[in-house]
């Protein structure tokens, strides 16, 4: 044993040797990317075991390139500057003076994505504001016409970047050389359409950020003065990012109020933007008066500027509630759709409301989305959130954007009592929406009028109104085995191994109501259905325990019980045959069940 242990470490080591010698001995092989050349790092800088060589890339060169007009070539090279650990703000400075409108655009948004260390490139940019030029790339071919994305607005130039360690810039004299640092990944700024040089630079301006408030507020206060609304629109986010002290959040509204679809959208976005600073401006600005201009995008076609919107009237508070109430009252459908779903989000503090909201419960009003090819992917529906369950089931999806399903979920967050009445009347309309959302508002003042009415919906054609129906049944515990038992006898039948499933562990749930199911479980313990056998097994136990249980208490007539031992001793001797591979858990369980059935005289 010790000589065949000595073999393989000295193999081991022979097998090191030769790596190690060809790595030294074979020449490196020619790339086909972007040149790079190889710079060693300072002797002084770092400890021994770091003191290697890195590779640089050709700042020179790179820029040399921007010049094409491939699309997707420029990208890469903006990225690989981007991207670089070495000081290369010097000779991106000097190559901003490029006459060349691309070679201007692309060096700009290099030195916006370099953050901090792009601090000695203000002045520069300060001054590339005022430019007038447009650095124009020719569109990517398309392969079809017919693309059902041909016509979507145009990509952000670069994505942000991921943060990275770097080492810090020489211009930060009191941290030490070779630190490590964390780059600033900095928010994305509103779009560019017209690749306007100045939009550019405001926009680098704004993604280096506090360091440049000093030397670029000036110029940037006088672009809110534009003419062009994309100039303001992005003065207005750098000199948020910048810190500066100018009023902003007029000019924001402004913009979300544009008549350009696409400006709409791109400060809608900025706004949402989870690392932007204009929802610092929001909160220091914002008053009650800012509610209106909002409630007023509340009815754009554009989810993603109704999205915003919403977002800005939840920031407000009880300072919108006024003209959220008045919005319950608007001409459009969609405003007293999601005015209805705000004031049911402010809990108590809009308790106010309830009157309104009741008389919405008879509201007739949907809001049609009106498909375009710019908000088709931002019209899908979202998916709800996973949460912790709760009490109750979640609120219902409003699939059908209906006013009236959006009043009675709101009306069942608010908890006021007065509620209940119309809640209850309004279980009779014929709409499966409306029932289901007035049977959830009741299920959280208590109230199980709705059961019938949500009963009979497992028998919907939907299975989207099916699977709601479902998920309230089960918060009614036993009361809903007349409705649940049927609906899970047929899809024990199913063939289909994930609807065959979740039925057997949902009977799990039925406690002693179950025992009339018991002998189509037990023909599932001996099949060879994918997972079904192990459900069933278990799903036996909890209905043997439960069923013994109800024997104890009295809850179960001698019949019942004289069923159960009948059937509970065919399912053990299944369990316990010798070739079954059970868990030992279901198949105690059962046991203990029969003897506490078989042991009380009743």
């Amino acid at each position: 044993m010790n000589s065949q242990i000595y073999f393989a470490v000295s193999l081991f080591a022979v097998l090191t040797f030769l790596t190690e010698k060809k790595s030294v001995a074979v020449p490196s092989k020619k790339l086909n990317f972007l040149p790079l050349v190889v710079s060693q790092t300072s002797p002084t800088s770092g400890s021994p075991q770091n003191r290697v060589s890195t590779k640089s890339i050709i700042v020179t060169e790179l820029v040399e390139q921007l010049r094409t007009a491939d699309v997707e070539k420029r990208r890469k090279i903006i990225r690989q500057l981007s991207e670089s650990k070495q000081n290369i703000v010097p000779e991106l400075v000097k190559a901003i003076s490029d006459p060349d409108p691309l070679v201007k655009s692309g060096v700009a948004e290099v030195l916006g994505n370099l953050t901090d260390a792009a601090v000695p490139a203000i002045p520069t940019l300060v001054e590339m504001v005022g430019n007038t030029q447009r650095a124009i790339v020719p569109s990517p071919p398309r392969t079809s016409s017919n693309w059902y994305g041909s016509n979507l607005p145009v990509l952000p130039a670069l994505p942000p970047l991921s943060p990275s360690p770097r080492p810090i810039s020489r211009i930060n004299s009191r941290v030490l050389p070779g630190t490590q640092i964390q780059r600033r990944v900095p928010p994305v700024p509103p779009q560019n359409p017209e690749n306007l040089l100045r939009i550019t630079a405001i926009a680098a301006l704004g993604k280096i950020g506090l360091p440049t408030r000093a030397a670029a507020t000036p110029v940037l206060t006088e672009a809110l003065q534009d003419p062009d609304p994309w100039v303001k629109l992005n003065a207005t986010w750098a000199l948020a990012e910048i810190g500066a002290s100018t009023p902003l959040l007029s000019h924001w509204l402004e913009a979300i109020q544009n008549p350009d679809p696409k400006l709409r959208r791109s400060a809608a976005r900025v706004f949402q933007d989870s690392r932007s600073l204009l929802r610092k401006v929001f909160g220091s600005e914002a008053d009650s008066s800012t509610a209106a201009p909002l409630l007023k995008a509340l009815k754009d076609e554009d989810s993603v500027v109704r999205n915003a919107a919403s977002d800005g009237l939840k920031l407000l508070g009880r300072r919108a509630l006024p003209e959220l109430v008045r919005g319950l009252k608007a001409p459009q459908p969609i405003i007293r759709l999601e005015t209805a779903k705000l004031l049911g989000n402010m809990g108590e503090n809009a308790r106010s409301a309830v009157p309104t909201l009741v008389e919405l419960l008879k509201d007739r009003g949907r809001y049609i989305l009106r498909r375009t090819k710019e908000n088709y992917f931002s019209s899908l529906p979202i998916l709800p959130p996973f949460l912790i369950p709760s009490r109750y089931p979640n609120p219902p999806h409003n699939s059908e954007n209906l006013v009236r399903v959006n009043a009675a979920i709101a009306l069942g967050k608010l908890d006021d009592r007065r509620a209940i009445r119309a809640l209850i009347r309004a279980l009779k309309d014929n709409n499966p929406q409306m029932q289901l959302a007035s049977n959830w508002a009741l299920l959280q003042f208590g109230q199980n009028q709705g059961l019938p009415v949500i009963g009979r919906l497992l028998q919907y054609p939907k299975t989207s109104v099916q699977r709601q129906a479902l998920s309230q049944l089960k918060y009614y515990g036993t009361q809903s085995a007349p409705y649940l038992l049927p609906y899970y006898k047929v899809r024990l039948d199913s063939v289909d191994d994930n609807k065959r499933n979740q039925a057997i562990l949902g009977i799990g749930n039925m406690g002693a109501n179950a025992l009339s199911l018991v002998p189509k479980l037990r023909t599932i313990l001996t099949g060879n259905q994918k997972h079904s056998p192990g459900y069933a097994a278990t799903i036996l136990g909890q209905i043997a325990r439960d069923t013994a249980t109800a024997w104890q208490n009295s809850n179960l007539p001698t019949q019942q019980r004289q069923q159960a031992i009948a059937e509970f001793t065919k399912v053990l001797r299944i369990m316990e045959a010798p070739n079954a591979r059970f868990n030992k858990e279901p198949r105690a369980r059962v046991r203990n069940a029969l003897s506490r059935l078989g042991s009380i005289n009743k």
